[in-house]
């Protein structure tokens, strides 16, 4: 598989989860939710009944979040306190102030930031009164400036929770410090303000996509000089390291600006549960581990080809494969972990899968690890002619479950890798030489002279013959066999190809058989003598 491959593999993960968060948001089941939800439900009387869940600080905040998250700003400015406000904050609706406070959330705090208390007479004990809350303070150039929860008359009297007015009040002089830059605002004007994608308003997506238009062409180029830089185009890395800049390392740079750019922006839960998981930087990092892994391999199986090791160039590829996936499932437990997920279970029950994956592939486990070893220690290559068993013939293929062998009558034999590790395997392709060795059988009647002769002219020959190494080359009388006399040749080929050294077999063979005729010898052929006994004793 391609590296984009992965890539595309890796960032569909992401976006699947990315999609459950987002699912669990439209159901209603907002982080901030699933915390209040955590919180045991004691016997004190949970506040007065409010269709705006306002009887908690928890659920006032909870209710806000969800309303601005929705862009229904009317709604969300119910849960501001807008009694005995100054007349300059008086002039400014409650729907925008509403809108104002969120985007001073989104820039200044995380949605996990927000403690409310879910008992409806608030936190005791925090040196505030007690129909005060602290929700969260925003950081300022002149100080923090505290945002309070506080409690206040509801129309039928009963007491309901709202951002406090005090803060309020201050909402406007917060947005002067996290408003936009006039670009931006001008940008989110013309902008319909009823997009929200994931967490982001339409302009910000406008700008992300301007960001990309404008910088990819940048990055790209940046990574293309590079390259040159650390390659040249005659390397036969130079396509793999441009790829690698120009590729992921391009795309690492654009999410870094992206995140960058919706960090300054602002984000809604959703964006922000997933800049909190870390996920760009994720999908950044597992994808720039994949693009070194691939360039190593490509490096790797160069060498290897070089070498004349075209099978274990072959093998880098499945293990490569298997490093990728490990990588990918290591970052998809390391974003799960961030945004929440116990993996505890989800180790375990990998570990069981495993397990069970384990037992059922054993034996093409098996041979994978045969194979990685006939790989590594090179005892055969595609090619060579080996003796297995009582097997002879050329290896055609080398794979990840068997080993073929094309016999020398033209048939295939498949052995399982596992067998070819451990199993004795004889080499013929590696001889430097090939060993001559026949052994002539005369006749009992062939005498002690001719035998000398026989053995000084077959040396002589030996000695002559080019195609001969000097060292080891002799002929001697050896055995009395039960049907003839043995004289064993021995001399080494100056081959190592098998169809040549059968070439010099025949022309040494038929001198041989000149030098015993030119003797008067002859050949002894298998026989046993039987001897017939009568009843008399005769013969």
């Amino acid at each position: 598989m391609h590296i984009h491959g992965y890539t595309r593999l890796l960032v569909v993960c992401f976006l699947l989860f990315g999609g459950g968060i987002a699912q669990a948001l439209e159901e209603n089941e907002s982080p901030v939710e699933t915390v209040a939800a955590a919180v045991p439900v004691g016997v004190e009387d949970k506040g007065p009944d409010d269709a705006l869940g306002r009887g908690t600080p928890r659920g006032s905040i909870v209710g806000f979040i969800k309303a601005v998250e929705s862009l229904e700003f009317d709604k969300a400015a119910e849960y501001l306190d807008m009694r005995n406000l100054p007349e300059e904050v008086q002039e400014v609706s409650g729907p925008e102030l509403a809108r104002m406070l969120n985007q001073v959330f989104s820039r200044a705090v995380w949605i996990d930031d927000y403690t409310a208390s879910d008992k409806p007479g608030g936190v005791k004990g925090d040196g505030l009164p007690d129909y005060r809350d602290e929700l969260v303070v925003i950081p300022t150039p002149e100080g923090d400036v505290p945002i309070w929860l506080q409690h206040v008359p509801r129309g039928d009297g009963k007491l309901i929770w709202k951002i406090s007015n005090r803060s309020v009040a201050r909402i406007p002089e917060l947005y002067s410090y996290y408003s936009y830059p006039d670009l931006v605002e001008k940008i989110r004007a013309r902008t319909p303000d009823d997009i929200v994608v994931f967490g982001l308003e339409g302009f910000k997506w406008v700008i992300l996509l301007a960001l990309l238009v404008v910088f990819w062409p940048i990055f790209y180029l940046a990574g293309w000089l590079l390259a040159r830089v650390v390659s040249s185009p005659d390397s036969p890395n130079y396509l793999f390291i441009k790829r690698l800049f120009c590729g992921p390392l391009t795309a690492i740079a654009l999410l870094l600006l992206i995140g960058m750019t919706i960090e300054n922006l602002g984000s809604g839960i959703v964006a922000q549960n997933v800049m909190q998981a870390y996920t760009l930087r994720t999908i950044a990092i597992a994808w720039l581990l994949i693009a070194l892994i691939d360039l190593y391999k490509n490096v790797k199986q160069q060498s290897l080809i070089r070498q004349e090791r075209p099978g274990a160039a072959k093998l880098l590829r499945p293990l490569t494969t298997l490093i990728k996936i490990m990588i990918i499932l290591f970052a998809l437990l390391f974003w799960l972990n961030n945004i929440g997920v116990n993996i505890t279970t989800v180790l375990a029950g990998l570990g069981v899968g495993g397990l069970a994956v384990a037992l059922a592939l054993q034996k093409p486990l098996e041979d994978m690890m045969g194979a990685l070893s006939i790989f590594s220690q090179a005892p055969i290559r595609v090619g060579d002619l080996c003796r297995y068993g009582q097997t002879v013939g050329m290896v055609e293929d080398i794979g990840l479950r068997s080993t073929r062998i094309r016999t020398l009558t033209n048939t295939v034999v498949s052995i399982p890798n596992a067998q070819v590790a451990i199993r004795e395997l004889e080499n013929l392709t590696y001889r430097t030489k090939i060993r001559y060795w026949p052994t002539l059988r005369l006749r009992y009647d062939t005498g002690p002279e001719q035998i000398e002769k026989i053995c000084s002219g077959i040396v002589e020959l030996l000695e002559q013959k080019d195609f001969v190494h000097d060292e080891g080359v002799r002929a001697r009388f050896t055995d009395f066999a039960e049907d003839a006399i043995l004289i064993k040749v021995h001399c080494f080929l100056k081959t190592v190809e098998f169809p040549q050294s059968l070439e010099f077999r025949e022309k040494l063979n038929l001198e041989i058989m000149k030098i015993v005729a030119a003797e008067g010898a002859r050949f002894a052929l298998p026989g046993r003598a039987i001897q017939l006994e009568g009843d008399t004793g005769s013969t």
